[in-house]
């Protein structure tokens, strides 16, 4: 899989979401192209496979890969700190699962540069929070899902873990909404309320 990924990265860094079958140059391409707006998450994707093997900026047979993600995904980062654009509904997805790749790029690599990239897209993810809850697709809509803040809690995990500074209440409150949309019998949690499918 990791070797699959690795020959299927485009020279700058990035996997291509809709043209990533233009690097098979042996046998038939892959088809089942994807949406151009999430290279941002898919590339967070791909990079948090080799950073879970092994490989960071540093060390592993795929550092080189590693490098070429990060610095392609640092590019991605706006002044507020969202990977990426809003050009989608669920755009947070891909910030936040860039954001836990970053931070785990951050503190796996020990690549001090990358600590802003890290805290910026830390304070984005907070900025998007909604007040005394947790995420969905849209900044402070009121609403929350277990999917988009299931990601947003691995980044902060991960910022914690790398010593960066997070929000603690926020984690307190994640907490409390896995608490309210497990069924304790089964262990089952739901989408944004218990027993939801």
């Amino acid at each position: 899989g990791l070797k699959w990924l690795k020959d299927h990265q485009d020279e700058d860094g990035k996997w291509d979401t809709d043209g990533f079958m233009k690097h098979d140059k042996s046998g038939p391409a892959c088809d089942g192209a994807g949406n151009p707006v999430h290279d941002v998450g898919v590339t967070a994707l791909a990079l948090l496979a080799f950073l879970g093997d092994g490989s960071t900026m540093r060390a592993g047979p795929y550092k080189d890969t590693v490098k070429k993600a990060v610095i392609w995904l640092r590019k991605q980062q706006g002044p507020n700190g969202l990977f990426g654009t809003a050009a989608s509904h669920d755009f947070i997805y891909d910030h936040a699962i860039a954001t836990y790749a970053m931070c785990e790029a951050y503190g796996l690599s020990n690549y001090k540069t990358l600590r802003k990239n890290a805290q910026k897209g830390i304070e984005y993810l907070e900025s998007h929070r909604n007040p005394y809850a947790c995420w969905r697709y849209q900044p402070r809509d009121n609403d929350n899902d277990i999917s988009v803040t299931g990601w947003c809690i691995m980044a902060y995990k991960s910022a914690k873990d790398f010593k960066l500074p997070v929000n603690a209440q926020a984690l307190k409150i994640c907490e409390n909404f896995l608490d309210e949309l497990t069924d304790p019998a089964s262990g089952r949690c739901g989408y944004t309320k218990r027993g939801e499918l």
